[in-house]
């Protein structure tokens, strides 16, 4: 069986955070990573509410997949919501891929100073917590498990970047060899 290719697509991101995160994806998916061009922000701003100051992610997300073959990851430096929620850290679609959203993700957004470290670790668990959802995975319940529900940046810090036993499991049936651990 072909391994599965996952592409990376920036929108105004870093591209020595992107290069970080691609690898961090390869120590978890035994998948080949590619990182493309990026989009261009003309692709996110026909989402983007003026006056919530925010990109419309479920909306954003389908517009995407249209555009994009699977399995796609968007990268966007910007802050998102979709109907009911405040904000979200990302969003995906499954069968498709998933968009992360780096503005909450960041320290400075909190009154922080800057961390690319803890960016990058941040950016590593929503990067996967998407791709678990575009793979066939949905919540867990495992407070430590990256398919638990984060509420809040408390929440994204205290869980891991990895897959629980059962989450594992059950992504390993549904993709036989898709994870490296």
């Amino acid at each position: 069986m072909e391994p599965l290719t996952l592409r990376l697509e920036p929108v105004n991101v870093d591209a020595g955070l992107v290069s970080e995160l691609a690898g961090g994806l390869r120590r978890i998916f035994a998948v080949e990573v590619r990182v493309g061009k990026g989009l261009s922000p003309g692709a996110v701003l026909e989402f983007y509410d003026e006056e919530r100051e925010q990109v419309r992610a479920d909306l954003l997300v389908e517009e995407l997949a249209r555009l994009l073959p699977p399995v796609a990851l968007v990268l966007i430096d910007a802050d998102a919501y979709v109907e009911r929620l405040n904000f979200v850290f990302g969003v995906a679609k499954p069968g498709w891929g998933g968009v992360v959203f780096l503005a909450r993700l960041k320290p400075e957004f909190y009154g922080y100073p800057s961390d690319e470290s803890l960016l990058l670790e941040r950016l590593l668990k929503e990067a996967v917590h998407e791709l678990g959802h575009a793979l066939g995975l949905e919540h867990c319940r495992n407070p430590r498990c990256v398919m638990r529900f984060s509420n809040s940046i408390v929440d994204v810090d205290s869980k891991t970047p990895y897959f629980c036993a059962r989450c594992s499991r059950l992504l390993q049936q549904m993709h036989p060899g898709i994870l490296r651990l």
